[in-house]
């Protein structure tokens, strides 16, 4: 192929592909106050349409097993709303009312520490100065922090109550409306849209199942952790680290600097503790990457980190957390698409 040719088809790609990108942004945009529910929704279908599948083999009708599927869901979802969120609710008030001395203990401790590490080297420090006037005007915004993970969980839980039905008719509907939507793509490009969606939904799925393996295994390990090392409130801290290893490279550093925080609020006041707290969040690092990513995410995306930091901010800043959580299956998905575009626009400029 040609010069002209190829940057003929770069540019046939770039087009068509941003119109794509525009198209499910806006969508995006429109189902952004249901979209937690959508992501929920689908990704327990990627998770259930295995389970589904193997029932309708077995000989179980199809919308029986939907509707068994559907039960235990509910069920699931009634035991999560009753056992787990109570105490959730409880050891984020824990945290909020332990935040004033949390700062406190937080001050003291680098209090301590800068003035030994400027004794050493003979010169005075003013690092704890700065840190404690931001430490002291952070209060205000922990509390408010904490306020508004008490109202998000809040209005989850309300959410919640329509991931089952949302379910259900994905697991009903979902393949009879794909087919509806790809029966609009002009004959021209119908074979291409029908490899890209197999070859994206195949990639995805299998980063789904694996993610939601991963953050689970890493909720479990965390929380034994915390608990061995004696810090308070394990369960919470656990879930948030399960959670927040969803998000490349941030994640574990935010759960770090939690547990370190909840740490430092513990009375009496142990810096071991802290040492501890940051110990287990490490561990649980190397437990992930040594173990649980070879392992469980055998078919991760094979994305460079600059595109995947950027497309977090990026994401974050257009969508908030989901974007944040979105960020990694979206750019995996593009990538798959634009290839797929290019790749046929090279194949049509070699004919012409």
């Amino acid at each position: 192929m040609s010069e002209a040719q190829g940057h003929n088809a770069y540019l046939q790609t770039f087009r068509l592909f941003f119109w794509l990108i525009a198209i499910t942004l806006a969508s995006f945009y429109l189902l952004s106050s249901v979209m937690l529910p959508i992501i929920i929704s689908f990704t327990l279908y990627a998770l259930l349409e295995p389970v589904l599948n193997l029932l309708v083999r077995r000989g179980m009708n199809r919308s029986l097993a939907i509707a068994l599927l559907l039960v235990l869901m509910l069920t699931v979802s009634v035991l999560a709303i009753g056992f787990a969120l109570p105490p959730l609710f409880q050891q984020v008030a824990i945290l909020k009312s332990k935040l004033p001395g949390l700062f406190g203990q937080f001050e003291q401790f680098l209090t301590v520490y800068t003035d030994r590490i400027g004794a050493q080297l003979g010169i005075e420090l003013n690092v704890s100065d700065i840190l404690v006037n931001l430490l002291s005007q952070s209060t205000s915004l922990g509390n408010a922090l904490l306020a508004t993970i008490s109202s998000s969980v809040a209005g989850i839980t309300l959410s919640m109550i329509l991931v089952p039905l949302l379910t259900y008719f994905i697991l009903r509907d979902y393949k009879s409306l794909r087919n509806r939507l790809m029966g609009w793509l002009p004959n021209h490009r119908f074979e291409l849209g029908w490899l890209i969606y197999h070859r994206v939904t195949r990639q995805l799925e299998a980063y789904t199942r694996g993610v939601m393996k991963q953050s689970a295994i890493m909720a479990v390990v965390a929380s034994i952790g915390f608990w061995l090392v004696g810090l308070d409130i394990p369960l919470l801290l656990g879930a948030l680290t399960g959670l927040l290893n969803l998000i490349p490279y941030i994640g574990p550093l935010i759960s770090m600097t939690l547990a370190v925080l909840v740490a430092a609020a513990m009375t009496p006041f142990d810096p071991n503790l802290i040492y501890y707290a940051i110990g287990v969040v490490v561990m649980a690092q190397i437990v992930d990457n040594l173990v649980v990513i070879p392992q469980v995410i055998a078919n991760a995306v094979d994305l460079h980190p600059v595109p995947v930091i950027v497309g977090i901010l990026i994401f974050g800043n257009l969508f908030g957390a989901i974007g944040v959580i979105l960020a990694i299956p979206a750019l995996a998905a593009a990538k798959i698409v634009f290839n797929n575009l290019y790749l046929q626009a090279s194949n049509n400029s070699r004919r012409d």
